[in-house]
């Protein structure tokens, strides 16, 4: 019993120095200063692995050497900040979609670093700059929502070249053509994959030297495909991007759920006080802690000033009577 009581304190001090290291680690990865240096280096990592596919690099061993030494340094640094994030968020990492594709991505490119052909996929890890601009995460965020409308479409897509394939075969297969382009089914939809590109007017004229309303299929196939269908795709994605716009918009404020607003000296203690944080629940918390702090200072300053003007009118009732009794 004295050797637990003994052993007691020193977990839970060594328990309140892991807590403290993991908040120091969530403030200093999540600073915005930080952040934005991160979003620097992947934007300059990204270019410096296209300049490295110039012949000018392949040819010189040292310039090779110096950009594989410095894409060596620029994967260390993405790994510390990883593993600053894994020590703040813990498991929790995990359970979140954009650090744990953070994580595979940092991880692929350590496990594969030794392969020269899987080398070449190192140029994903720009993909990163997804999970720090919000408007590409919106946008993704947004791609993911529409899903099932977008399955929807898709199908429809799916139907029409099948519908076009089979007709453009029977007709068009038996043609003296430059290529073998409606021969098969499956040349033929790739046939139409590329006329959907408006790279159809060629292609079109030599059918039409042989049957003169050979124009009429790819005529409708390109307004249906080209004008109809990937029209109603953008639209549904700009629908999806402007209601996750308006959501957050419409998202309330649970900092300042004691009050309809803050004044700016407010926001801009909030911004000095809250750290920034990937865990809402926890970003939430904090929040609500301290502007209970400073509804409570403002509510005794408030309360002063209410009992200073008690004092000021009470005394102006003083000096009132005094002089009506005088007079």
């Amino acid at each position: 019993l004295l050797l637990h009581e003994s052993v007691r304190p020193s977990f839970k001090k060594a328990v309140n120095e892991c807590n403290s290291l993991r908040l120091i680690c969530g403030k200093i990865v999540n600073h915005p200063r930080v952040r934005t240096l991160i979003i620097l280096l992947i934007i300059i990592n990204a270019i410096m692995m296209g300049v490295a596919t110039f012949d000018f690099v392949d040819d010189n061993p040292k310039v090779s050497q110096a950009f594989e030494m410095t894409d060596l340094v620029f994967l260390v640094i993405f790994t510390v900040e990883l593993a600053m994030q894994l020590v703040y968020h813990g498991y929790k990492l995990f359970l979140d979609g954009w650090l744990f594709f953070d994580f595979v991505i940092v991880v692929l490119s350590w496990s594969l670093s030794q392969l020269q052909i899987i080398r070449a996929f190192r140029i994903f890890r720009a993909l990163r700059l997804i999970t720090r601009v919000k408007v590409m995460k919106n946008l993704i965020t947004a791609l993911f929502d529409i899903m099932p409308r977008l399955g929807a479409v898709t199908a429809l897509l799916a139907l029409i070249f099948y519908i076009y394939a089979v007709l453009c075969t029977n007709l068009f297969g038996e043609l003296e053509l430059s290529g073998d382009y409606f021969v098969r089914l499956d040349k033929t939809l790739m046939t139409l994959f590329e006329m959907m590109t408006m790279s159809w007017a060629r292609l079109a004229r030599e059918c039409m030297d042989q049957i003169w309303w050979a124009w009429l299929p790819f005529v409708t196939f390109i307004m249906i495909t080209g004008f109809m269908v990937f029209n109603l795709i953008i639209a549904i994605v700009c629908d999806a991007v402007s209601a996750l716009e308006h959501k957050e918009d419409l998202r309330p404020d649970v900092r300042g759920i004691f009050s309809g607003e803050s004044s700016d000296a407010d926001v801009q203690l909030e911004k000095e006080q809250i750290p920034p944080s990937g865990d809402d629940d926890d970003a939430i918390i904090y929040g609500l802690e301290r502007r209970a702090e400073t509804l409570s200072k403002s509510q005794d300053d408030t309360q002063k000033l209410l009992d200073l003007l008690v004092d000021q009118i009470n005394l102006l009732q003083r000096s009132s009577v005094t002089v009506m009794n005088d007079s």
